[in-house]
């Protein structure tokens, strides 16, 4: 297996690594919200840091859907009922790998990505129903330290990151739709995958925590999340490869506020699974973008909406 092959990995890899820097409406906490949706990085490569240097990219659009039958605190003073969410995302993101002489084979990167995103909500609140939409920027994400290692045969990769989250979102006190969350949030994360080229399957997983701080304007603090995602892949052709996933939400710390005392902490938890596919386009002898579509299907919730999200990824190499 040649490097030219490992970096084209990094398509595939991309759109896992991205996904977190947007997803929100998913967990328990505050407004039932997240940084995780459960599948947001399965998929293959995710232990995967390209070897060879270069700048590499990637255009991930998803759509979510979910619904919240309980009650859900907007700080500590509002309770909304019903809770029924939509969001459309579009992430533009960017990972630069710098070239180093590191001993052994190790890589190092850094990644960023801006999310641009509309949200749709509506619920009871208090004796009236209500009905909100907004749509701008949602919070940027910059991870500064991004760690790969693979062994000599090119067969075992295994990944560690930290990815720090920024509060610069749309969000109002109050308001039921939001793209922001208000509140920083540093994710360290693992990630493996081992090939097996002469079956064509790859066996990718990642691990993260997502550590929040409190919420300035509702001092609502929402508890650590730990996120677990699992990905089977077999390559069909050279271009074309179908797969299927899981991901697992457990918030390891309780919530703290009046609201979450009330109910033992308010913690979530979720399980989600589905197929997803992959197309890897050549235009010309150089250039190739790689194609993703995957759908995350939650099928058992605590604490937190449950639904449905699709994603669509486009991803290359400058």
């Amino acid at each position: 297996m040649n490097l030219r092959t490992i970096a084209r990995l990094l398509g595939t890899a991309f759109p896992a690594i991205v996904a977190l820097f947007w997803a929100q409406e998913a967990g328990a906490t505050e407004a039932v919200a997240g940084r995780y949706i459960p599948g947001a990085f399965a998929g293959p490569g995710a232990g995967i840091v390209p070897p060879m240097p270069g700048a590499y990219w990637a255009i991930s659009n998803v759509y979510y859907h979910g619904e919240a039958s309980g009650e859900v605190p907007f700080g500590n003073n509002s309770i909304a009922v019903g809770l029924t969410g939509d969001i459309w995302a579009t992430v533009l993101a960017g990972v630069y790998v710098p070239k180093l002489d590191l001993p052994g084979n190790w890589t190092y990167a850094v990644q960023a990505a801006v999310p641009l995103g509309w949200t749709g909500a509506e619920a009871t609140v208090g004796p009236l129903g209500t009905r909100e939409e907004v749509a701008g920027l949602g919070d940027i994400a910059f991870a500064p330290v991004v760690l790969g290692w693979h062994n000599d045969a090119m067969n075992t990769w295994v990944s560690t990151s930290l990815t720090v989250t920024a509060p610069t979102g749309e969000w109002e006190e109050g308001e039921i739709a939001f793209i922001g969350l208000n509140y920083w949030t540093f994710t360290p994360a693992i990630g493996f995958t081992r090939l097996i080229p002469e079956h064509g399957l790859d066996l990718s997983a990642k691990l993260g925590v997502d550590i929040n701080t409190r919420n300035p304007t509702t001092d609502y603090y929402s508890g650590a999340m730990a996120h677990l995602d699992l990905a089977v892949t077999k390559s069909v052709t050279e271009n074309f490869a179908i797969g299927a996933m899981a991901g697992f939400l457990y918030q390891i710390e309780d919530d703290d506020s009046v609201f979450a005392d009330a109910r033992d902490g308010f913690k979530g938890r979720s399980i989600a699974v589905g197929p997803f596919v992959k197309y890897k386009a050549k235009f010309g002898e150089k250039t190739e973008v790689d194609f993703g579509l995957k759908w995350s299907h939650e099928v058992e919730v605590e604490n937190r909406m449950k639904g449905d999200a699709i994603f669509f990824d486009i991803t290359g190499k400058f």
